[in-house]
């Protein structure tokens, strides 16, 4: 109670989330990519947080792919699979949720 007097938002503030990935890849050819994927979210004022958009979407998103059978895998289901993450990405871009990636390779 007493923290969420002193947390709250002011009038006309929001948050906002920034994320930055950056994967080193070895391909079996020596090669070495380094890919770069940066995220920045705003909250809405009066509205949706980022983090309820960059958590909420996302879960609904999968949650409405099983309901429909896009998603039919039994079980705990981690979405590292195209078939699972593909299609979430793409929708939570029609919501707004947008990435930027980027690759660089050496040898």
């Amino acid at each position: 109670k007493h923290m969420e007097m002193r947390l709250s938002y002011g009038p006309g503030e929001r948050d906002m989330i920034v994320m930055r990935n950056d994967i080193g890849i070895r391909h079996p050819s020596g090669h070495l990519e380094v890919k770069n994927i940066s995220l920045v979210v705003y909250g809405d004022v009066n509205g949706y947080s980022a983090m309820a958009k960059t958590v909420g979407f996302p879960t609904a998103i999968a949650a409405k792919m099983v309901l429909d059978g896009e998603i039919d895998t039994k079980g705990m289901v981690i979405p590292l699979t195209p078939n699972i993450y593909g299609p979430i990405l793409e929708r939570t871009k029609e919501e707004g949720i947008l990435y930027n990636t980027k690759s660089t390779f050496t040898l």
